[in-house]
This record gives structure tokens, C-alpha cells and sequence, in this order.
């Protein structure tokens, strides 16, 4: 009883620091976007503007089709042979780490952001890195935060090494407008303040997640994952409502509705969000919401891990998940960016892979 306390105990002083520690980024970032010599009046001008481009999105994306069949939306992507690029071979004939790259034959939905949207170069390239082993194993497929892909960092991130060690081959993919994809000096691009971007970004990167599940599939993988971290998490469960070449998902802190993580990060604050505002970026956004359409993983074969102190997706949006994919979840201490508890985190993910025959049995403790 008393080390349970203590657990209790340690486990909240871990989510408190990991809440402060979430809570001082959103703001910093917050603070550097409002800055402007004539703040006031941009932002009084910048707001009305962008509420009329929410409503435009919203009549443009409207179509009940959108929801009711999602591949008048989503369209399924052709095979891809992608050009195939080593990186370095693993360490006692394990395999190999491999750079792929295909061109992404995606096309918006809506004629409004086509041109704007194919005009940037980069983007049109599709890029994946992974670590196979000799031959084809189960495949788990992770998808990274905002502002990430850089592989450097979301190899770590996910324990790559850990997870090829449990038997798995391991996929990283680069969601739309991030790392190679995006233009130099425009980070933030996706998901941003054009929302036009937004819509059709979830759309491709739901698209090019889709051809390297493909391509692993092609390659003899026997089943696939999604494991995605934060924004990968919502970018996974999107995915896995439309997507039936999907076996199992594992969403790690994760994003459920833009618009309740928009408001929540300016509550509190001078700029925060006005009440009606909220359902209206939820109307423009529902078309690529995980939440507006029936999982197509759901139940045992769907895994939540949410941060206690998470404060930049808070622990109702993992709720919200979980009630939505009737999955099991699990909590682990501290918050979104400090994750102490990520131990607890990961060895929840090789036991729910262990359960589902996705790995034999093998749990071995998370380095």
C-alpha cells in the first residue's frame, strides 16, 4: 500500500512538470505568432478574414458523400515502386535501413487549392525510411508529430532499434509539407492557417500513408500497425477509418479535433477563443476528422497511450478516441513533450502487439 502511494505520489509530480513544461511551449509559441508592430488591428483584420475562408471550406467540403463513402474523398492510391536508397546495413546480418522515395500521385479533392497546392515541389516527392530484415516480418508503420521527419530524431522518438529487435520491420513515413517535404524556412506549413492546406494535406498524407502500407504489404509484410506519436496519432486514426489494409493502431498522445486543441491552447489567455468558434473550425475540419466516420480498427486491435500531464492534447482527446475505436487505453506519467513514463508506454505497445500475435510473445523491457 505504501509503494503504491509512493508510485501515486511520483507518478503526479511527473505529470505536473510535464503540464509546465507543455504549458510554457504552447504559450512561447502563441506569443511569437501574435507579434506585430500593429497587432491589434492585424489580428482584428486577420480574423474576420479567416473566418470567411472557414466558411468557403466548409461549403466546399459539405458533400454528405465526403462522409458516407469515404473513397469519393480518400481516393485509394496505385502500387508504388519506390526508388530505394541504402543507409547502412544493421549490425550482425539484421537487415538494413533503407531511404525510399516515389513520386505522390495525389490530387486535391477541391479545384480551389490545386494549383497552390501541386506548386510546391518538394511536397510532391513521398519519403519514407526503413528497417527491414532479411525478409518480410510484420510491419509497424510510424508517423511523426508536427514539425517533425527528421529521421535523426524520430528514430529515438519510436525506438526504432527496439521495436526491429522485437522481430518487426520498421517503417517511418514524412507526413505532407514536414521535413524533406516542405520548403526551406516555411515550416508550419501543414496543418496551418490555410485551410484549404489542411484539408488537402490530411487527404495526401492519409493518401501516401496508404501506398507504404501498400508497399509493405506488396513485400510480404502479414500484417501492419500504425503507430503514430501526437499528430502521426490523429494522422494514424484517420487512416484507419478509411483504410482496410490496416491491422492494428497504436495512438501515443494523441490529436483528436483540431478545433478543441485550438481553443484549449488560448484559454486562459487574452487572445482566447470566443465560444462559437469552436464548432465552426470543427464543421470546416470534419471531412478529415478521425472522429466523423466508423473505425475500421476498433476493439482489441486498437491500443490509446495518453501523457497524465499532457497539455498540448490533453487526456480528453484520447478519451474521446477511445470511445470512438472502443479501444483500450493506457496512461503513463508526465506530459507531451517530457514523457517520463515512456517505459510504461512502450512496453503497453510490445504486449498489445504480443496479444494480437503481431510479435511471439516476446516483451522485452523498452530501452
Amino acid at each position: 500500500m505504501i509503494r503504491s502511494l509512493l508510485t501515486r505520489l511520483r507518478d503526479g509530480a511527473l505529470d505536473k512538470a510535464g503540464a509546465a513544461v507543455d504549458r510554457a511551449l504552447v504559450h512561447a509559441a502563441l506569443d511569437v505568432a501574435r507579434r506585430s508592430p500593429d497587432r491589434e488591428r492585424v489580428a482584428r483584420e486577420d480574423h474576420d478574414a479567416r473566418l470567411a475562408e472557414l466558411a468557403r471550406v466548409t461549403d466546399a467540403y459539405s458533400d454528405p458523400a465526403y462522409l458516407d463513402d469515404p473513397a469519393r474523398f480518400f481516393v485509394a492510391p496505385s502500387p508504388v515502386d519506390p526508388a530505394q536508397t541504402p543507409v547502412r546495413a544493421l549490425p550482425r546480418g539484421a537487415g538494413a535501413v533503407v531511404e525510399l522515395a516515389w513520386e505522390s500521385a495525389f490530387e486535391p479533392v477541391h479545384a480551389v487549392p490545386r494549383d497552390e497546392h501541386l506548386s510546391c515541389a518538394e511536397n510532391r516527392t513521398a519519403r519514407a525510411r526503413v528497417w527491414l530484415h532479411p525478409s518480410a516480418r510484420a510491419a509497424i508503420v510510424c508517423v511523426h508529430g508536427y514539425l517533425g521527419g527528421r529521421w535523426s530524431i524520430e528514430e529515438p522518438a519510436f525506438s526504432a532499434q527496439w521495436l526491429h529487435g522485437l522481430g518487426l520491420d520498421v517503417a517511418f513515413t514524412l507526413l505532407p509539407f514536414h521535413g524533406a517535404r516542405c520548403p526551406s524556412g516555411r515550416q508550419g506549413m501543414f496543418p496551418g492557417r490555410d485551410p484549404w492546406r489542411t484539408v488537402e494535406g490530411f487527404a495526401q498524407a492519409v493518401h501516401d500513408l496508404r501506398a507504404l502500407v501498400g508497399w509493405l504489404r506488396a513485400r510480404g509484410a502479414p500484417s501492419v500497425t500504425l503507430f503514430g506519436m501526437s499528430l502521426g496519432a490523429y494522422t494514424s486514426a484517420l487512416t484507419a477509418t478509411v483504410c482496410d489494409d490496416v491491422d492494428q493502431a497504436v495512438l501515443m498522445i494523441p490529436l483528436a479535433s483540431l478545433a478543441d486543441a485550438y481553443v484549449e491552447h488560448r484559454e486562459g489567455r487574452d487572445d482566447r477563443a470566443p465560444d462559437w468558434l469552436r464548432p465552426r473550425i470543427d464543421e470546416a475540419f470534419r471531412v478529415v476528422s478521425p472522429l466523423a466516420r466508423p473505425a475500421r480498427v476498433r476493439g482489441d486491435d486498437a491500443l490509446i497511450l495518453a501523457a497524465g500531464g499532457d497539455r498540448i492534447t490533453r487526456r480528453s482527446h484520447a478519451e474521446n478516441l477511445r470511445a470512438h475505436f472502443d479501444a483500450r487505453m493506457e496512461v503513463f506519467p508526465g506530459g507531451h513533450i517530457l514523457q517520463a513514463g515512456r517505459a510504461k508506454a512502450f512496453g503497453a505497445t510490445a504486449r498489445f502487439l504480443a496479444g494480437r500475435g503481431v510479435i511471439a510473445g516476446r516483451t522485452s523491457a523498452h530501452t
